[in-house]
């Protein structure tokens, strides 16, 4: 039986850690709560304010009770994914991941108080 070299089995090792990494199902994991923190603070904070209570903009604010779109997780995702022609929100599919958009649809449905949470939220 011929024995590989310690080395060898390394970098095999190394390489399937690698290819396991990149693989899309590792990707696609939903992004966890403080990520969406990090994001909604990132891209939308600055419209949407702090506590998501935007009332200067019309339809801006998430505390309200009033969602125009909808108010279903992937209702919530189809806005910030593609936005909304004529307003001044804009589409995050090319800035976004799927699972990043998910997650921050469920965290900013968080601001609605009289909205049940998501499954998983």
């Amino acid at each position: 039986m011929m024995r590989i070299p310690h080395a060898l089995g390394l970098v095999g090792l190394s390489a399937a850690l690698v290819t396991l990494l990149a693989s899309p199902a590792l990707r696609a994991q939903p992004a966890a709560a403080s990520d969406a923190s990090a994001l909604y603070k990132k891209h939308c904070l600055m419209c949407h304010m702090a506590n998501g209570n935007n009332t200067a903009v019309k339809n801006a604010s998430f505390t309200d009770g009033v969602w125009v779109h909808g108010n279903s997780v992937e209702q919530v995702a189809t806005v910030i994914k593609n936005g909304v022609k004529g307003t001044a929100m804009l589409p995050f599919a090319k800035k976004l991941t799927d699972p990043e958009i998910q997650a921050l649809a469920r965290y900013v449905r968080g601001f609605d108080k009289t909205l049940k949470p998501a499954d998983g939220q």
